[in-house]
């Protein structure tokens, strides 16, 4: 359900926003962990993320996206099955990895030709990217294989004042980071388990595939005489 924007304090967003303008980390959570943000057409900020998480480019970045319509500047026309998940699960913790359009930012794509892109559905993450108007590149708040932060206080006492902005909220404490599916064609791979299971993204598209078998026998069944 996208958030009302009466009930979120709109100068942290601004506050927000301006950082991520200057090149600046914030940290905000989401449905799923704590994440850090930056503007993902900034090299020097995303470089800057890279060297505070201990990571290196070749994996790449989530986009958080503020609404499907932003998906044709990142991503090539995604294939059915992509839409189907989309339908389904957006917005949502979700991550859809697509054949990503030429321009991209390296450190987004890790030079791969795919992108990641997820619709939240904070609404803290809605809040502020109504505000931002474009996407942001999201990783969850963590150094490089330790666990994530929950919560604002955590991610002050893990950073302090190198992170200049972090929006107020907490995560569920049993809540997983975002599932992450790469769509090919036809085929789905797994490749993070998380909040949606696999049963339930498999259940939609066995759903489906009933669905489309099931119109394709009536219109087999011969007329009666």
């Amino acid at each position: 359900m996208d958030a009302k924007p009466e009930k979120i304090s709109l100068d942290p967003l601004h506050h927000a926003c301006q950082a991520l303008s200057a090149g600046q980390i914030i940290a905000h959570p989401t449905e799923t962990v704590f994440g850090l943000a930056v503007d993902p057409w900034q090299p020097a900020a995303l470089h800057h993320l890279l060297q505070l998480k201990g990571r290196t480019a070749i994996k790449g970045f989530i986009l958080l996206i503020p609404d499907r319509q932003a998906l044709e500047q990142l991503v090539l026309p995604p294939p059915p099955l992509a839409r189907i998940l989309m339908d389904h699960f957006w917005p949502g913790p979700l991550t859809l990895v697509l054949p990503a359009r030429p321009g991209l930012p390296l450190a987004v794509t890790g030079d791969s030709g795919w992108v990641a892109v997820r619709h939240s559905s904070s609404p803290v993450v809605q809040a502020l990217l109504r505000l931002w108007q474009r996407p942001l590149v999201s990783t969850s708040a963590n150094s490089t294989g330790q666990p994530p932060a929950r919560s604002a206080t955590a991610v002050r006492q893990l950073w302090g004042h190198a992170i200049p902005i972090v929006l107020e909220g907490e995560t569920p404490p049993e809540a997983q980071p975002s599932t992450l599916l790469r769509v090919e064609g036809d085929r789905i791979h797994l490749l993070r388990a998380g909040a949606i299971t696999s049963a339930q993204w498999q259940a939609v598209l066995s759903g489906i595939e009933r669905a489309h078998h099931s119109r394709h026998d009536q219109r087999l069944r011969p007329w009666p005489p």
